[in-house]
């Protein structure tokens, strides 16, 4: 699939995934994109923790439970560290952002499905619960949970309001 058709493709996975393992190569490979994403001051300030299979994925689902962690066969988890940023701008939810595009992205460009999960770590119980599992080093801050595999389904897709009511040319 080119870049564009992935583009298109890409869409919020909130149900449920099939039971069948991600290769490790492939978690590999679509974590590595996050990992080449683009950086504030090259900073590089993502880090990630892999989940390769249900056993691990487990823990985080006692935490907070949703469709996608309690069916996805590999989570993937980003942190930022933020031991890195001494400089006058913090550049952690950029890193993060651009990071987890291209992890989406990846994974749509392999037939998977997955979701940006952020909102249940927006809770500082939750975010901490879910760090102290991950063993997160003092510093580093989880930012999102990517449930990925394949869908158990067509899933649900959002609208998108037409690219003429959102794009112009010179001035609004």
């Amino acid at each position: 699939m080119d870049f564009f058709e992935a583009v298109e493709k890409r869409y919020s996975h909130k149900e449920g995934f099939l039971p069948t393992p991600m290769p490790r190569e492939h978690l590999e490979k679509i974590a590595r994109t996050g990992l080449l994403a683009p950086s504030g001051a090259n900073m590089q300030s993502v880090r990630l923790v892999l989940l390769p299979d249900r056993a691990a994925i487990q823990p985080l689902c006692d935490i907070y439970p949703t469709m996608g962690l309690m069916t996805a066969p590999a989570v993937i988890a980003l942190f930022t560290d933020g031991t890195t940023q001494n400089m006058p701008v913090n550049f952690e939810k950029e890193d993060y952002a651009a990071a987890c595009e291209n992890i989406l992205l990846a994974a749509t460009a392999l037939d998977y499905a997955a979701l940006w999960l952020d909102h249940p770590y927006f809770d500082e119980g939750n975010r901490k619960a879910a760090e102290k599992l991950l063993n997160a080093p003092e510093g580093y801050n989880l930012r999102v949970v990517i449930p990925l595999g394949l869908p158990d389904g067509a899933g649900s897709r959002r609208a998108k309001l037409p690219l003429n009511e959102r794009m112009v040319y010179g001035k609004f």
